[in-house]
């Protein structure tokens, strides 16, 4: 099978951590930190939104109390989300069209899933070695 032709769900980062819109920014950052994550999805009344340690940087550089300040205040919504059984050549897709970094995943019965960048490098990167190896050899 093609890595571009791999459905998402056997890539993605898997589970995702998810919170409240209310929680502070402080307790998030503590939550990032302590999980060696880069972002949560956020769990609202209107469905989910995400938040990534750059959206707290720049809401701190902004002067935000994180101490005061809810994620949801900070948070990306609507998220942009891909069915678990796409294939990764979609979801690449989808991300350059958005110019994101990551996707949450629908279509899970057992919780959310998310696929980063850093995610399809890794996929990705076994292909990457042989094409260089080709152009090397030739």
């Amino acid at each position: 099978m093609n890595s571009l032709d791999t459905p998402v769900e056997q890539v993605m980062t898997k589970p995702v951590k998810t919170v409240d819109r209310e929680l502070s920014v402080r307790d998030v950052s503590k939550l990032l930190a302590s999980e060696a994550v880069g972002s949560v999805v956020v769990e609202t009344e209107y469905g989910q939104g995400i938040l990534t340690k750059t959206d707290i940087i720049t809401g701190l550089r902004d002067g935000i109390d994180p101490d005061t300040t809810p994620v949801g205040d900070l948070m990306t919504t609507p998220v942009k989300t891909i069915e678990a059984g796409a294939p990764l050549e979609e979801a690449i897709d989808t991300m350059v069209e958005h110019s994101i970094k990551r996707l949450v995943i629908d279509g899970q019965t057992d919780g959310v899933g998310i696929l980063t960048t850093t995610d399809v490098m890794q996929e990705l990167s076994p292909d990457l070695d042989r094409v260089v190896e080709m152009f090397a050899e030739g």
